[in-house]
């Protein structure tokens, strides 16, 4: 008997496919082809988690607003200036909100944690980020005529305790602040609390109760690794999970109002900004203000998304979100080991009427740009800055599978 199967037309397409995709496993293990089923099936759960560009448009613009937010913290410590705050206020108002709203949209916690996973795109690129900023301060402090061996303690003991600031409540002293991959601890702390709770009865509970224990507890004491920001971040998680769950999108679509009032909420989160960390869990004066928000920030920003995935910017920045975790590490080693109130002091001399936020987001922009398209080319390492580049390797397995499998013979 010859069993010829075309690959390419076998993959469902329309209403209810999903549901045609798995009937076609179901043939293949009745046909005694458990391989062909099990690269069928994994097609089709790749061809189910197909990206939808306006959330990397989203995440483009986020990691956007981080390098503005930080160009902008930097130029107002140099000189103070209007611009500058407003960048700040704009920027704190919805950026990392936001990442770990979309992360719990797409999360299941009901399923097993898969910590292999999980500690790669987590853990181990905080790993690879720090020891690049181990590498860069001592190149720095060599350059400067430095003690090499006091920057490695000073900046190793620093990524050991991995703090988003600097702290006067740490258990030990710690001379600097790790920068922005704080965000990494906490995402990793967050995402195994939130499959923790998600099978617990009243998952709600267990998220506000881990939130008040985290935002109370770090007025007393600053636990390392980020642990009271995760904490924390897990609230912002679950808001995503019950986003997806409930299908918030779909209700805002269907009552546009919500768009303007979640704007004239932004606004007045944005005019009235009294500060927003969530790397020390620090909500400003006005902290129920700020969590509203940055949910409002987030929706707004989703909803510009969307209109901009009809147009030519919408694929620059859907670039920059597929990207932006890449980006993220690298802007935080340029951040850490690059003298930036000394540069910015050669940019105002050289460009005086220019606002020094602008010039700075303008020379760091294509730095971290160019540091991850780097990144984006050394073997192994790439798929943990890049996780959809291991979805794209399995897919290629797939095929090459299904080419070694279909074409069968008498």
């Amino acid at each position: 008997m010859v069993f010829k199967v075309s690959f390419a037309s076998a993959i469902p397409l329309g209403a209810g496919s999903h549901n045609c995709g798995y009937a076609f496993c179901g043939v293949f293990s009745s046909l005694r082809l458990p391989v062909l089923a099990d690269m069928f099936a994994t097609v089709i759960g790749l061809w189910r988690m197909q990206r939808i560009r306006f959330f990397d448009i989203a995440k483009g613009i986020a990691i956007l607003a981080v390098i503005l937010g930080h160009s902008a913290i930097e130029a107002n410590l140099c000189i103070p200036h209007r611009a500058a705050q407003i960048a700040i206020s704009f920027c704190f108002s919805f950026h990392m909100p936001l990442f770990f709203i979309l992360a719990g949209y797409f999360m299941h916690p009901e399923r097993a944690f898969r910590w292999a996973k999980e500690s790669r795109q987590l853990l181990c690129t905080y790993a690879v980020t720090t020891l690049c900023v181990l590498v860069g301060v001592t190149c720095m402090a060599t350059l400067h005529h430095e003690s090499r061996a006091l920057a490695l303690q000073t900046w190793g003991m620093t990524a050991l305790y991995g703090n988003g600031d600097v702290s006067n409540l740490t258990l030990w002293p710690v001379g600097f602040r790790i920068g922005a991959i704080w965000f990494l601890l906490a995402m990793f702390w967050a995402r195994l609390l939130l499959h923790i709770f998600a099978k617990l009865p009243h998952t709600v509970f267990w998220v506000a109760a881990c939130f008040v224990f985290g935002y109370i507890s770090s007025r007393y004491v600053c636990l390392p690794w980020s642990v009271q920001s995760g904490m924390c971040a897990v609230a912002f998680l679950y808001l995503g999970y019950l986003a997806k769950k409930y299908d918030v999108l779909g209700r805002v679509k269907r009552i546009p109002y919500i768009w303007v009032a979640a704007l004239l909420i932004w606004i007045i989160d944005v005019v009235s900004f009294g500060g927003m960390s969530m790397a020390m869990n620090d909500y400003g004066s006005h902290p129920v203000l700020a969590v509203v928000g940055s949910m409002a920030g987030t929706l707004c920003v989703i909803g510009i998304s969307q209109l901009l995935d009809h147009m030519f910017l919408g694929g620059g920045l859907s670039k920059l979100g597929q990207a932006s975790l890449a980006i993220l590490c690298v802007h935080l080693v340029e951040d850490d080991v690059l003298p930036w109130q000394m540069y910015l002091g050669f940019l105002r001399a050289a460009f005086p009427h220019m606002p020094l936020v602008l010039l700075s987001f303008i020379v760091r922009l294509p730095i971290d740009l160019v540091g991850a398209a780097l990144l984006y080319r050394v073997p192994v390492i790439n798929e943990w800055f890049y996780p959809q580049l291991v979805k794209q390797r399995q897919l290629r397995r797939s095929k090459a599978m299904s080419q070694a499998c279909v074409p069968c013979g008498e």
